[in-house]
């Protein structure tokens, strides 16, 4: 009695779906990285060039004094 042997077809796994959706996971992760670390660059920039709003310091002699 001959016994049937399948050959199993095994394809790279950059050709594969589970390759394809592990990659595109990969890039979606590294450009929300860049794009995060570049938001807080800008806002860094924008706080220690331009401060603006209720936390901005004044100088003591422009505080108004209340009599």
């Amino acid at each position: 009695m001959e016994t049937v042997q399948l050959k199993v077809h095994h394809r790279p796994f950059c050709f594969s779906v589970k390759g394809h959706v592990k990659l595109l996971r990969l890039a979606f992760g590294l450009i929300t990285a860049v794009c995060c670390l570049a938001d807080g660059v800008l806002i860094y920039r924008k706080l220690l060039f331009n401060p603006s709003g209720p936390y901005q310091k004044k100088p003591v002699h422009e505080k108004k004094e209340v009599l």
